[in-house]
């Protein structure tokens, strides 16, 4: 006898015809015989009985004398023994055999829920698990509760009654109402109904769960679906994709379990169980691949069974382009595509859900309910809430809350959206953005705040997915996306895509043909951390506009600025000091307070030697910007300039117990606003004092500057590692170093990672 449970099928573990509650010679019961057993089981008597089905003591008797055949009992102790018999056959959930991981949490969470909710539903995306958590739970509750699985996936409204009926062994007869034959045979033990899949068919269910209820009080009822039922006694527990957050994730897990299972036993496989990971380089691809697909139980099943023809690599580059791939696997199951998976939903939208779920999947992020409104129609919050219940969309946290599509399933509705309706929607973003964005920055030099930090951390991606799309659109929004995308960057800290997108808005010429040279100059310095050849370049343009406006002391000013920033990091050192005196008289006679601080913070740069006496005239300058930025209310580039301080200190041996000082004060201050670079800045100095105890180590300061975009640092930290490592590993991290300066056209140390090899040789 078989029970269905959706995407896979559980059979008893003695399999006997008939009733699943077990009827041991084979014969099937009706619907009252069984109403009269489950009775019985209660130790009720005839004429109780009777009262209770509304049927006469003669009916009773009759039905007694059909169970003691069907059942071969001599009496009613047996009959009781008997009904026993069949909730142990009953109990029996069969499950893959293939590992089941990362839900521990939701099955604890769900005895919790059970224990305390008649009705629970289990609520997620296609694809996420939830038939799968419903039948371990099922098969962890023996002794407790014995579960009956019920699969209503293709069942209609009518039907649902008679399926439960079925999976009791409960044959329908006319005259007889089937729903209170049910209560009645739920109500004699604790028992778990699953019925799973029940998305077309809630209403129905709402109505014949209430109606057990009424009778079987005692029932707990765990149901699956994308969309909760919507019953005053619903319980909802939604259910997440699995963690997709690095190699030790539960999604990477999984899809190494699936990988052995797929015959991947020799090269690759879960550690401990069918084998060993050949390299960490295939477990950062497992777990590069898992991200891709958020985590999402069957895009990772999909995903396995490829890799049955596809290296891991190739795969993974396939995914970063489409998932078309995965529509090409045939596993086992109920769902063969992602697509057929979402179809499901899909379908049971409507036109103007459809639309605005299509608008929301044409966004490039996340989103809250006033980009929901602003991308879609007003009082769009009632569509976005109906999509959550579909779970076409997910939660992203953040506060106003946000939400996402997951990747796999924005793909499916892009499949579905007019390419008109895509421009729209991505224009209207960069249009809803550009005034917050332009607000926002208009204070980031003096807002240091905590707040602020946070604010940036969500702000900095929408802007940088503004400016890509206005840069690829031609918008004329680029410019003002490419220079506020600057500022925040350099204020608040970088990060290695918005670096490159900024480097992508330097070199494009219907940029810079309306770049103003302060746009130009905001440029180069966020560019200064990841590609000094670009500073260049716009400083030679910067120049060429103050050339054509020479009664514009501004721009004279930011043009002068910006030259000196360039020579100065590439070792111009005297052709600096020549633009940055200019700047800074300039900026006197402008009063530009701001300014006049930047100024020597670049010319402290510009003066950084390999001498003390070096090192003691750029630090004078660090300490009069410090002065002037503490002035003008900016204090993380006081910290900045501090920083520098602590840095060509370290570098020149001069008073390294200052330095180190210096360093712990910068620290201090960039972890109380949540500054990620400036602490790793920080951090570093550290690092190359040697200080004890050292927050974070060179591997992972190194990690962090490569995220961050600072090629420079990264240069300083591979150039630290290669100080302190054997002679045979040196110069394989001088060759890297190499690398990154070159890749940062950072001249100075080039030419001293040059001589450093030259040396070796």
């Amino acid at each position: 006898m078989t029970i269905g449970t959706g995407r896979a099928t559980a059979r008893l573990r003695h399999p006997l015809p008939g009733s699943t509650l077990g009827a041991v010679t084979g014969q099937s019961l009706t619907p009252r015989e069984s109403a009269v057993l489950a009775a019985i089981e209660r130790r009720l008597n005839n004429p109780e009985i009777a009262a209770e089905l509304f049927i006469s003591v003669r009916t009773v008797e009759s039905h007694i004398a059909s169970l003691k055949r069907k059942l071969g009992a001599e009496n009613r102790a047996q009959l009781m023994a008997s009904a026993e018999d069949r909730r142990g056959h009953a109990a029996s959930v069969r499950l893959p055999r293939n590992a089941f991981v990362g839900r521990d949490d939701d099955l604890a969470t769900l005895a919790e829920q059970v224990d305390r909710h008649r009705l629970i539903t289990v609520v997620g995306p296609g694809g996420v698990g939830k038939t799968r958590l419903a039948l371990e739970f099922a098969s962890h509750v023996h002794g407790e509760r014995l579960p009956v699985i019920v699969e209503l996936e293709h069942a209609e409204p009518g039907d649902v009654v008679a399926r439960i009926a079925k999976a009791l062994g409960l044959e329908a007869a006319s005259g007889i109402d089937v729903a209170a034959c049910i209560a009645v045979a739920l109500a004699t033990h604790s028992y778990l109904l699953v019925l799973d899949n029940i998305d077309r068919v809630g209403p129905a269910v709402a109505w014949a769960v209430g109606r057990i209820h009424t009778t079987a009080p005692d029932l707990r009822v765990l149901t699956t679906s994308r969309t909760p039922i919507g019953d005053d006694a619903e319980h909802i527990h939604p259910l997440a994709p699995l963690a997709a957050d690095g190699a030790g994730a539960a999604s990477v897990a999984m899809f190494l379990d699936r990988l052995g299972a797929h015959g991947r036993h020799g090269d690759l496989a879960s550690p401990g169980s069918r084998g060993h990971l050949a390299s960490r380089a295939e477990i950062d691809l497992a777990a590069e691949i898992c991200a891709r697909l958020d985590g999402l139980p069957l895009a990772i099943e999909l995903a396995a069974a490829c890799a049955r023809h596809l290296s891991l690599a190739e795969l993974a580059s396939r995914l970063e382009r489409d998932f078309a791939t995965l529509d090409r696997a045939v596993p086992l199951g109920r769902h063969r595509t992602l697509e057929t998976a979402f179809e499901w939903t899909w379908d049971l939208l409507t036109d103007e859900e459809r639309d605005v779920l299509c608008r929301l999947a044409a966004l490039p992020r996340t989103f809250d309910v006033d980009l929901a409104a602003a991308v879609t129609h007003p009082g769009a919050e009632g569509d976005v809430l109906r999509l959550l219940d579909h779970s076409m969309l997910v939660p992203a946290g953040g506060y106003p809350r946000r939400f996402r599509l997951l990747a796999v399933m924005r793909e499916f509705v892009h499949a579905r959206t007019d390419p008109a309706i895509v421009r729209e929607v991505l224009e209207r973003h960069a249009e809803y953005h550009v005034e917050i964005v332009e607000d926002f920055v208009s204070r980031a030099r003096v807002d240091n705040s905590p707040e602020a930090q946070n604010r940036s951390v969500g702000l900095c991606p929408e802007t940088n997915a503004a400016l890509r799309w206005t840069l690829a659109a031609g918008h004329p929004l680029a410019l003002t996306f490419a220079a506020d995308l600057s500022i925040g960057i350099e204020q608040y800290g970088s990060d290695v895509d918005s670096l490159g997108s900024i480097a992508m808005a330097a070199r494009d010429e219907r940029v810079l043909a309306e770049a103003s040279a302060g746009q130009l100059l905001v440029m180069g310095t966020a560019l200064a951390y990841y590609d000094l050849q670009i500073v260049d370049e716009l400083a030679g343009r910067a120049l060429e506009v103050a050339r054509a406006h020479p009664d514009d002391a501004r721009t004279r000013l930011a043009a002068e600025h910006l030259a000196g920033l360039a020579d100065g990091y590439s070792g111009r050192q005297e052709s600096a000091l020549l633009h940055l005196d200019e700047a800074e008289r300039i900026a006197a006679e402008l009063d530009e307070s701001w300014e006049l601080a930047a100024v020597h913070h670049t010319r402290g740069l510009a003066l950084r030697g390999a001498s003390r006496e070096d090192a003691a005239r750029a630090i004078a300058e660090l300490e009069q910007a410090m002065r002037g930025y503490a002035l003008a209310g900016d204090m993380l580039h006081a910290s900045s300039a501090r920083f520098n301080m602590a840095l060509i200190s370290a570098e020149a041996g001069l008073e390294p117990a200052q330095a180190a000082r210096w360093a712990g004060e910068c620290a201090e201050y960039a972890a109380s606003i949540g500054n990620e670079h400036e602490l790793a800045h920080a951090h570093l100095v550290q690092q190359m004092l040697q200080v004890p105890d050292a927050a974070e180590s060179l591997d992972e300061l190194l990690e962090a500057f490569r995220r961050l975009g600072d090629l420079r640092c990264v240069t300083r930290c591979m150039l630290l590692q290669a100080d302190r490592a054997e002679p045979r590993g040196r110069r394989l991290l001088l060759e890297r170093a190499l690398e990154f300066a070159d890749a940062g056209g950072d001249r100075a140390n080039q030419t001293a990672i040059r001589e450093r090899l030259t040396a070796m040789v």
